[in-house]
């Protein structure tokens, strides 16, 4: 992501200070897409700053990380509602009622693999692969978005 985007998320750790396996705050079919190698650190750190803008933007919470952010964002959390609902619009308009409802099935409902494959119409065999794909293209239109898009 660019480098006027938010800091990512600092991995958990334990309380030895080894990084700890398991993070509560993916789905477990993210985390298990990122354990079994299908999806890598980028994108999984585009799907949980997609799913906090859709929830900070769309469901009306608040940032979780609004006393820790920086790098552009404002301190403001208006400013930063509205910033989370800029992007989400965008990405929203780049990938489609369809494949947002994939994202929104995984990264907010917590839905199981089989469930995701039949409600989005897909092979349950390939889900995985499809997920994968669409994290990608995630990751690269968070790459590619317009600076005024990420300022809050």
């Amino acid at each position: 992501m660019p480098a006027d985007s938010p800091a990512p998320p600092t991995a958990q750790t334990t309380a030895h200070g080894a990084q700890a396996d398991h993070d509560p705050a993916l789905p477990v079919i993210i985390e298990a897409l990122r354990h079994d190698g299908i999806i890598t650190a980028r994108q999984v750190e585009a799907a949980r700053f997609w799913a906090t803008d859709y929830r900070i933007g769309v469901m009306g919470l608040d940032d979780p990380l609004f006393d820790r952010t920086s790098l552009g964002l404002s301190r403001r959390p208006l400013n930063g509602r509205i910033g989370s609902i800029n992007r989400y619009r965008h990405i929203h308009d780049i990938i489609g009622a369809r494949y947002e409802r994939v994202l929104v099935a995984a990264m907010i409902d917590h839905r199981p693999l089989a469930e995701l494959a039949r409600h989005a119409r897909h092979d349950p065999e390939h889900m995985g692969q499809v997920l994968a794909l669409l994290l990608d293209f995630l990751t690269r239109h968070y790459d590619a978005m317009p600076g005024h898009l990420w300022r809050g």
